[in-house]
């Protein structure tokens, strides 16, 4: 989870699509992933829960009039051939 959140960070698109599981890459594109790592200012990563394979963690950034928002989410990731793959998440309010 903080190799991604450091990829987003620095508009990392080709990691970002790398370590997405094949099964979802067709949701998620190169350029997709580009463009909101671009449009985004994140300020820092909070973990909130962690477990074998989910990670429920709150991201903060800045919103297009400065002001801290929170990404909060709980993330699922699948470890194959010994690598991690973020698959899905569930978004909170």
């Amino acid at each position: 989870m903080r190799s991604r959140y450091s990829a987003f960070v620095v508009a990392d698109a080709d990691y970002l699509y790398e370590t997405t599981h094949i099964s979802k890459r067709k949701n998620h594109s190169k350029r997709s992933y580009l463009s909101s790592a671009k449009n985004t200012k994140w300020l820092k990563l909070e973990l909130v829960f962690s477990a074998f394979d989910v990670v429920e963690f709150k991201a903060y950034y800045l919103n297009k009039k400065f002001q801290t928002e929170i990404l909060h989410e709980k993330s699922n990731f699948r470890l194959e051939d010994g690598k991690w793959y973020y698959v899905d998440g569930e978004f909170y309010e």
